[in-house]
């Protein structure tokens, strides 16, 4: 193999910029076609020229599949301007494979890395879930159970059991993409593979690979000089010695097994078809991007055909049926060079041939199937093997006609990931097997056995996701979250990975003092998804900065950077720096920094105030937490990744931009830097990771090809790369914790692998904070934390200082933990009185203590107090207000006031509402939480409160939950019915909407205030019970909001709770003094309230001689009140007129 692999690259004589697609208009339309010369700048530029005056925010106009070129792409330019070639990918490969060969003598920690995943995923958030893009579909001639996928950055994958478990047969290949597949009819061990990424260009075409062992091992064709993109790989049904590659150059054919290939047809074909006339193998057909060809010789030579084509196109595909074998059909894209409707790469059209070819006519034309202009980034095309006028077209969703496309009707929806026949947005492939139709998507691999009524993902097993970030717990690497291309925010804990939210999945983050709490952002940080359940749900939503976007312009860069400081604070950059202020941004920095938006932001480990953030070239240092910025450092390319030392913060870490990019380091803060380079390959350098807690000081560099190592005793990288994936490592993060090395790839997902631990004589970790209750109920608060130690030496004594309300508190704990052991200790208990949200901080030290980074840890403390039965909550007074917040916030949407709010208004009341003024925002998860009710034995309790809605219709939401563990867990109350629910949708059932609809909520609009109540008699005999409001808006179109006002628990208390028969007050009415008669039970206190919930009078002290007391309400005004009875640690609540 090492041989072929050589004699490939030597052979390899393609120069340029071959990666870029020469057809779109960005190209076209600034004469840069045919430019062999072209630089990648030329191209940015040209791309931005374009795109200026246009509207890029249209689901499928073509602008995201560039973006994402240009990420990938941009770290591996040359000095001259020019993108890397295939020869100069596979040198670089070549040298990394020997130095693979020469580490074995080298003193290097031994690596070993396994897979994470996704390998499958469940659906907790996302609009369009998926999973990783499959480019092709080929099922094995000879076995119907054997499936192969080819995947553009993850290689060509295998099933042989019809897709429920798949194996990877190309990961040490130079290059892993794989846009097309034969396999030989004669033997199933006989299979080929065109590499790279023939759709988005994500990946290089290193070649045409051959297996004659079924795809264990891989050996080089012969070259094809010119060739950058490969799709269609076409073998002969006879002859298994002839096939035929469509590429970037032309038609090329091999009569020998791909011992050599001959270009039989020069043009532009990797983005379209050849197929073969069914049982007529001499003739051959084939489309480029702008015209069709028939070849009547086996594919020897070709003839252009025009009659009945459009005059222009900009990407065609064909497909034919053994059906009626004369049948050619083709899909056709507009050209620049058509009038301006339909645009560039829209839908222009279906004809069909009756001829074999000879002539064609316009079936279809006046519906757009395409629904976007992003067909030059994905289109598909298949027709029935068994009924010729049955066809499928694909792009942005599939589309079917059964009349040869004089009508078109459209089988699925991309946003609707409930229903029957769904399948991912962005459709590559379509081909029937049998009567199965297979299509491969942005999202993975569907089949479906029905024409396309219901598709089944087949996906589970592919280990394919193109991650742009990752990022780890630091408690553990169990919790972690990533940024998938095309495949939004995945979320992994319990050992199970959900799709949390959708779009394009960017940077990421988890809260370093809860490894439940996952951020991430979408492109451009137009949106971030907030979860505090480690995924297993979307909750709240933040809009990019309103400074920050304009009507061409989302926010910040494609990937627009995030960083947490350790206290667990949230900054982003744009052309400012930004920090997450409850559900909105708040400008950080004094003002812009640099030009543009900025690229990096790295929070110091061992420092928060200090700061850095890179803009291009340029390194920003900050010392009072990122408020203001001061030039540093000027690099020769754009800098990549930042890092600094953990335990010498005057250390810093750079990577530079392209295949001259370097590794720097610094040893004065920033001030100079020098390159330590050695041994890298001619690749991209793209993240460097320092590993603190070790006196070698390990570094690991994520290049386009694998990690790279390197520590204090070495005078040179070395790869770190067993069982890694021959892939472009985009992130890695390290646990401290538990010694272990993440690393996120562009095409196989997520791996890991265990990193060299130096164990310190003393060293105390404190691992969690967990409160006793998640909301206390009762002021009373005694949180338990667990240390580890990390030790050699056994830990007697351990200093503990916590802090609640900015005067912290010592504590001393004695008694033994051995070493490698952990502890839960009781922080000693401490009473909050008021109700609102509180952070707890704790550290914990030991003498001699190694690490200071393992010490302190941060949660959040919600304080709630007991509510009583029968007290009506008007929320007119401040001390009415009740806990709120969003989900991952401690801001709230929730606001209490009047509501000026249009048709919500209530000019005379203060109610809680959504908003105040105008309209709610996107994707928002609120909570406006009850007091704590204890009904015991309560009497037919009820939930009761009004209500008033203006909601988007199906798509936003609110309802009632309830906990009875003190909001650890909740529940849905009640379902629809005529005084509570007015819908019972869920996604399942909505088909198109209601994605976050639980099954019972309100939808849709009723702006009356209108009563609603629901029975309790299933709580009774629940000591706390919490109620909770829930609004949740999702993505788009928002509305005026929700109105609550008046809120109970209604109800009494049992006889078992309070001899209620023994208690009588009279006169009721009265005119200011009544009597309470008890009998002979004993009362602590009486309390009065007035109907806001506002106490107006409090007695205790008692002397109970008697069972009469008289209450003075002389000097309160006249109106109806409420009587709190408190005896025994039991109360009661009774209703009074003063007049």
């Amino acid at each position: 193999m090492k041989k072929i692999y050589l004699l490939i690259a030597l052979s390899f004589f393609t120069k340029g910029n071959a990666q870029f697609s020469p057809s779109f208009p960005w190209i076209e339309e600034n004469s840069l076609k045919d430019n062999q010369n072209i630089t990648f700048d030329n191209i940015v530029t040209s791309f931005n020229d374009y795109w200026k005056d246009k509207d890029h925010s249209k689901k499928g106009c073509g602008y995201k599949p560039f973006k994402r070129w240009e990420n990938y792409w941009s770290n591996l330019v040359k000095e001259d301007g020019r993108i890397i070639s295939p020869e100069e990918f596979m040198l670089a490969w070549q040298s990394k494979k020997q130095a693979q060969t020469n580490r074995s003598s080298l003193i290097l920690p031994a690596s070993n890395w396994i897979p994470v995943g996704p390998f499958t995923h469940t659906n907790t958030g996302s609009w369009s879930s998926g999973q990783g893009r499959v480019e092709v579909v080929c099922i094995d001639p000879s076995s119907a159970n054997t499936i192969y996928v080819g995947s553009p950055a993850g290689g060509i994958w295998k099933s042989t059991d019809i897709g429920i478990t798949w194996s990877p047969l190309t990961d040490n290949l130079p290059q892993i993409g794989v846009s097309g597949i034969a396999v030989d009819y004669s033997s199933s061990n006989t299979i080929y593979i065109a590499t790279g990424d023939k759709d988005a260009g994500d990946t290089a075409f290193v070649g045409v690979y051959k297996s004659t062992d079924a795809g264990i091992n891989w050996a080089a064709t012969s070259t094809m000089p010119g060739v950058t993109r490969a799709g269609d790989l076409i073998i002969h049904p006879t002859n298994n010695q002839i096939l035929w590659c469509a590429t970037n150059s032309g038609i090329w054919k091999t009569v020998n097994g791909g011992t050599t290939w001959t270009n039989v047809q020069a043009g532009s074909f990797s983005k379209g078809s050849i197929r073969i006339k069914p049982n007529d193998p001499t003739n051959v057909y084939a489309v480029s991007n702008s015209g069709f060809y028939k070849s009547t010789d086996t594919g020897t030579t070709f003839t252009s055909i025009t009659t009945g084509l459009p005059a222009s196109s900009n990407r065609l595909l064909l497909d034919v049926t053994p059906a009626n074998s004369n049948y050619v059909y083709i899909l056709s894209a507009n050209s620049p060079n058509t009038a301006a409707t339909p645009p560039y790469y829209g839908f222009q059209g279906i004809y069909l041939s009756t001829d074999s070819g000879i002539s064609f006519s316009k079936k279809s034309g006046a519906l757009d199937v395409f629904e976007s202009t992003q067909s030059g980034y994905d289109l598909a095309f298949a027709v029935s093997t068994t009924n010729a006028n049955e066809i499928y077209t694909g792009c942005l969703n599939i589309w079917k006609s059964t009349n040869s496309g004089a009508t078109m009707t459209r089988v699925n929806n991309w946003s609707a990931p409930a229903s029957a026949s769904y399948t991912h947005a962005d459709i590559h492939f379509l081909k029937f097997f049998g009567g199965d139709l297979y299509a491969g998507t942005d999202g993975g691999i569907y089949k479906s056995s029905n024409s396309g009524v219901n598709f089944t993902s087949l996906t589970a097993g592919l280990q394919i996701s193109q991650f742009y970030k990752v990022a780890v717990s630091k408690q553990s690497v169990t919790n972690m979250v990533g940024g998938l291309q095309d495949n939004g925010g995945h979320a992994f804990s319990n050992n199970a990975w959900k799709n949390y939210y959708g779009a394009d999945g960017m940077d990421t983050g988890v809260d370093p003092n809860n490894g439940n709490k996952y951020y991430g952002f979408i492109q451009n940080g137009s949106s971030m998804y907030i979860s505090t359940d480690a995924g297993n749900s979307l909750g709240s939503g933040v809009a990019a900065p309103i400074a920050e976007t304009s009507t061409n312009d989302d926010g910040g860069n494609w990937v627009t950077p995030m960083a947490i400081n350790s206290l667990g604070e949230v900054f982003a950059g744009y052309s400012r720096l930004y920090k997450l202020s409850g559900v909105a941004w708040a400008q950080q920095s004094t003002g812009t920094i640099g030009t543009g938006d900025i690229e990096l932001v790295y929070v110091d480990p061992s420092d928060d105030n200090i700061m850095y953030v890179s803009n291009g070239t340029q390194l920003y240092k900050s010392t009072d937490k990122g408020v203001a910025f001061s030039l540093v450092f000027t690099a020769n390319t754009a800098i990549t990744s930042i890092c600094v030392n953990y335990s010498n913060n005057s250390i810093i870490y750079l990577t530079t931009s392209g295949t001259a990019g370097l590794a720097l380091k610094s040893t004065n803060g920033g001030t100079t830097f020098a390159s330590f380079s050695t041994n890298l390959p001619a690749i991209g350098k793209n993240v460097i990771k320092h590993q603190g807690r070790n006196s070698l000081n390990p570094l690991y560099l994520g290049t386009s090809l694998g990690v790279y190592y390197r520590d204090d005793s070495m005078t040179q990288w070395e790869p770190f790369d067993t069982n890694l994936p021959n892939v472009s490592v985009t992130d890695l993060e390290i646990n401290l914790e538990e010694g272990k090395i993440v690393a996120a790839t562009y095409g196989r997902g997520i791996w890991q692998a265990s990193i060299p631990i130096e164990v310190p004589t003393n060293d105390i970790a404190l691992v969690a904070i967990t409160p006793t209750t998640n909301i206390n109920c009762g002021g009373a608060v005694s949180p338990q934390i667990t240390l580890k130690n990390n030790g050699t030496n056994p830990i007697s004594s351990v200093n503990i200082t916590y802090d609640y309300n900015g005067v912290p508190q010592n504590y001393t704990w004695t008694g033994s933990i051995a070493a490698g052991a952990s502890q839960t200790i009781t922080i000693p208990t401490f009473t909050i009185s008021t109700r609102g949200t509180y952070n707890l901080s704790i550290t914990s030290t030991i003498t001699a203590d190694a690490y200071s980074d393992n010490n302190k840890a941060i949660t959040q403390l919600y304080i709630n107090n007991p509510g009583t039965i029968g007290v009506l909550n008007t929320f007119e007074t401040v001390a009415s207000e009740l806990l709120t917040f969003n989900d991952g916030v401690t801001a709230s949407q929730w606001k209490r006031g009047i509501n000026t709010n249009g048709v919500l208004a209530t000019p005379e009341n203060n109610v809680y509402t959504t908003n105040l003024t105008g309209s709610y925002p996107d994707s928002t998860k609120s909570y406006l939480l009850s007091q704590c009710y204890d009904l015991t034995n309560a009497v037919n309790p009820q939930i009761k409160f009004k209500l008033a809605f203006d909601l988007e219709p199906n798509y936003d939401l609110v309802y009632v939950q309830y906990s009875t563990n003190m909001g650890q867990t909740w529940a849905v109350l009640g379902t629809q019915g005529p005084n509570w629910y007015n819908s019972n949708r869920t996604p399942a059932t909505s088909g198109t909407d209601c994605d976050n609809c639980p099954g019972a909520q309100w939808l849709g609009t009723n702006t009356t205030l209108t009563d609603y109540f629901y029975p309790l008699n299933s709580l009774i005999g629940q000591s706390n019970v919490i109620f909770r409001i829930v609004f949740h808006s999702d993505s788009g179109t928002p509305a005026l909001g929700v109105v609550v006002d008046n809120f109970i628990i209604d109800g009494t208390l049992s006889n078992e709770d309070f001899q209620l028969k023994n208690i009588a007050i009279y006169p009721n009415p009265s005119t200011g003094l009544f009597t309470i008669s008890t009998g002979n039970k004993a009362i602590d206190k009486v309390e009065v309230y007035d109907v806001t919930g506002k106490i107006v009078l409090s007695k205790n002290n008692f002397s109970n001689e008697n069972s009469q007391t008289i209450l003075d309400m002389k000097n309160v005004s006249n109106g109806i009140y409420f009587i709190k009875i408190s005896s025994e640690n039991q109360n009661v609540v009774k209703r009074i007129i003063k007049n």
